[in-house]
């Protein structure tokens, strides 16, 4: 950009000087221009590194996967039916046999007796043990020959003459004062004593309230007594007050209720029915049902039983009450006689054990315990449920799985494992819990161990479902097998897995290829399009360097393959157009031929990779001899340092050149050390000296991948030649960012200076100015004092 030259003939006070320093600073920081260019090209750069890196650590994934021991002998296991489930591990022969499923493994299991009490059929439905509590509403009943009725499920008639505390009020009511008011009559505070008030008296006082509002009793839908009525004269009336100290409103179910003239409970008042009550309301409907309460098998009273002269129904779509489904009646089989088809009471396994409804009473109190399986198991029925004991069970190491089984309302443990093992259970001093459930001295069914054959042999036995009927397969039995129908087991080579593995090899192959030749190319009719890395010839020999790799031979590889061509690996055939061998190519049938042909052989070709320590003679510490193989990953030295005093500096330096490591052991006269070299033993003399010793790492074997394995965890390593290349670009980024916030500060501070001269001469111009309007006023002052001047 030019900038035209500032030229300044004179100073005026409308001069615009900061527009000169913008100018100014503008032409100082043209540098700063191609400096961020310089800052967006390393930046560019790194990132580029960056992504040929990430698609190498991808390929090292791929590698891997291929190099492992056993990545194309893997095996495939198909069954022909559906009694039995097979996998098989690479060293699985390939073949077929047949499997006979005599008898399943199972588990030892034990229940306990029933540990609810029976029905409490004097109290109200929703206090007597229901383990589903019946709910207000209407249920219907009938018999063929005696039509059917629809009875109701709900509040007894209120006892209104007792005192409050001593009355059938569902819920007790609290003493204090409750509020009614009506629109012309006015607010009436009336005062509640349980104690010392019936209903009756209450009715009275609102009654004598003075407000316009008169209290009665009167009956709900079924025609018992147990609704409070409000009827005012005066308006419509108001119920209850923020100051209000008893619940009277909320127990007599008036809060809530429609506001009018007249006010009434939203429902019964009083105590639920009993089962009595109701089943006595079923015997009296007239449609010729006798209902009785009768013992479960336990011998608790917990079962409704019907008996008519015709065929028995029950239920209808409009029935408003669960009643017929809590007793177990709904669902209940027959015709002339019904009855409830599972016990109706329950405990609740949530509440706590001292509160439950236990049969006979809950466990012995205080802290307890009980073992299974010899695992201790402690409880407080004080604090503890039974869903918390059971939950702690099956938490526990015990091996077993307990559960509270509603239909049978008893406690079930059944053993973890399968087999002829039996559940060891024991009460510990004072405690009772796994005598009050019925688990001690209970009859258990002992699992049993699997029966199988294998190609029609004799019957073998184990004591789990899962079997290894041959070498290296492993069958979960499923179901019995039918007589004669053996299920065929099928060992097959895993084509379709190995091949997937070596097309992702090759895939992430020319990724890395074209990773970076996106980044070094070179177009000389338009360098703009050349890439970021054009001239980085490193990137260039590392291509090189993983063509030649997998294009070469392996490294003292046993068997019929020695280069990845020869399996269906390669960049083309000899003689291939120009152009067309740039990207690794995957030949599947070749590949597939080769590993049906020598599986092994392709194995070695892909995996192979050995290293042998060695300890070079001359050394002169205390280290005597070697032995074991070396399980490290790199070749190279380690130089062992004696001070001859208990320690030994152990320093390794890789063939490779990446990172030499240092350690220090302790060693004893005589000892040994395992530990210091991977899969090496150090043998040491039994008096120990200064001195040193060497031990070369050689490779003396290696497929083409672990080479390229080798070569790939060199270069994306941490602290790698890839990340110390970006950490490179890096710095000069920051570098060249430092740069130009100093040059930046420069002229900032050269602007600065500049400005604050433009404001010093623009005051000196000020001061000049009213200098010479000083003068000026003078000369007019002088001329016309001086008026003779004038006449000339």
């Amino acid at each position: 950009m030019t900038i035209d030259p500032v030229r300044i003939g004179g100073f005026f006070s409308t001069f615009d000087y900061e527009s000169v320093l913008q100018q100014l600073a503008q032409a100082r920081l043209q540098p700063v221009q191609r400096l961020e260019v310089e800052v967006a090209r390393a930046e560019v750069r790194s990132q580029l590194l960056g992504n040929i890196s990430a698609q190498m650590n991808n390929l090292l994934g791929a590698a891997k996967k291929l190099t492992a021991s056993s990545s194309v002998l893997g095996k495939t296991a198909t069954v022909t039916g559906e009694a039995v489930t097979a996998s098989a591990l690479a060293s699985a022969s390939v073949g077929t046999f047949t499997l006979d499923v005599l008898k399943l493994a199972t588990a030892t299991k034990v229940a306990g007796t029933a540990i609810s009490t029976g029905l409490d059929s004097t109290s109200p439905l929703n206090r007597s043990n229901f383990a589903i509590t019946p709910t207000a509403g209407t249920f219907t009943v009938g018999t063929a020959g005696g039509g059917s009725a629809v009875l109701t499920v709900g509040s007894t008639t209120i006892d209104n003459l007792s005192l409050l505390d001593a009355s059938n009020i569902e819920t007790p009511v609290t003493a204090g004062t409750f509020t009614l008011e009506t629109a012309t009559g006015g607010p009436a505070t009336l005062t509640v004593d349980p104690a010392t008030q019936s209903l009756d008296d209450v009715i009275n006082a609102i009654n004598g309230a003075g407000i316009g509002v008169t209290a009665s009793i009167t009956n709900d839908p079924a025609g018992r007594a147990n609704i409070l009525t409000l009827t005012s004269s005066q308006g419509d009336i108001t119920v209850g007050a923020t100051g209000d100290t008893s619940n009277f409103l909320a127990v007599t179910k008036l809060s809530g209720a429609t506001a009018g003239t007249t006010v009434n409970s939203t429902a019964g008042i009083a105590v639920m029915q009993s089962l009595s009550e109701v089943v006595a309301d079923i015997t009296a409907a007239g449609v010729g049902i006798t209902a009785t309460i009768t013992n479960d098998t336990n011998g608790r009273p917990n079962l409704v039983s019907l008996s008519a002269a015709s065929a028995i129904t029950l239920g209808n779509a409009t029935d408003t009450s669960n009643f017929l489904s809590a007793t177990k009646l709904l669902a209940s089989p027959g015709t002339t006689s019904r009855t409830s088809t599972l016990s109706i009471a329950r405990l609740s396994p949530g509440d706590k054990m001292i509160d439950a409804d236990f049969f006979g009473g809950p466990p012995a109190a205080g802290d307890q315990q009980f073992t299974i399986n010899g695992v201790t198991i402690d409880y407080n029925t004080a604090n503890d449920s039974l869903n918390d004991v059971l939950n702690r069970i099956n938490t526990s190491g015990a091996g077993v799985v307990a559960r509270y089984d509603l239909a049978t309302d008893s406690v079930r443990l059944e053993q973890s494992e399968t087999g002829s093992m039996p559940i060891t259970l024991t009460d510990v001093g004072s405690g009772d819990f796994l005598t009050r459930v019925g688990l001690i001295g209970a009859s258990q069914t002992v699992g049993e161990n699997a029966e199988y054959s294998v190609n029609g042999g004799p019957t073998q036995y184990a004591d789990s479902n899962t079997v290894s009927p041959v070498s290296g397969v492993t069958v979960t039995l499923k179901q019995v097998t039918t007589p004669g129908t053996p299920e065929t087991v099928t060992i097959g080579q895993d084509l379709d897995g190995s091949t997937k593995s070596v097309k992702a090899f090759v895939d992430q192959f020319n990724a890395v290829f074209n990773a970076i030749d996106e980044a070094t190319k070179i177009n000389p009719d338009d360098l703009k399009e050349s890439g970021e890395l054009s001239g980085d010839s490193s990137l260039r020999t590392l291509k090189g360097q993983l063509r030649s790799l997998v294009t070469g031979p392996g490294f003292n590889v046993e068997g019929a393959y020695q280069n990845l061509n020869q399996i269906g690996i390669g960049f083309g055939a000899f003689g291939s157009a120009v152009g067309s061998t740039n990207q690794l190519q995957f030949d599947e049938g070749k590949f597939t031929a080769a590993l049906q042909t020598d599986p092994q052989s392709v194995q070695n070709l892909l995996s192979v990779f050995t290293l042998s320590a060695n300890l070079e003679a001359g050394g002169t510490g205390s280290v005597t001899g070697i032995s074991g193989n070396y399980s490290g990953t790199r070749a190279g030295t380690y130089s062992l340092t004696d001070p001859g005093d208990g320690t030994m500096i152990i320093d390794f330096v890789p063939s490779d050149g990446s990172t030499p490591t240092q350690s220090t052991i302790t060693i004893a006269a005589g000892g040994t050390n395992n530990t210091a070299i991977p899969g090496i033993t150090l043998q040491f003399a039994g008096t120990l000296q200064a001195g040193s010793h060497t031990i070369t790492v050689s490779n003396t074997a290696a497929s083409p991948l672990a080479r390229i394995q080798q070569v790939l965890d060199l270069q994306t390593a941490p602290g790698g030649v890839m990340e110390q290349r970006q950490a490179s670009y890096d710095k000069v980024r920051e570098d060249i960012e430092d740069r130009i916030a100093d040059l930046e500060a420069s002229v900032d501070k050269e602007m600065e200076l500049l400005r604050r001269k433009f404001i010093a001469m623009e005051q000196a111009q000020a001061r000049a100015s009213g200098t010479l309007s000083a003068l000026q006023q003078m000369q007019q002052q002088l001329t016309a004092i001086l008026p003779g001047n004038n006449r000339r």
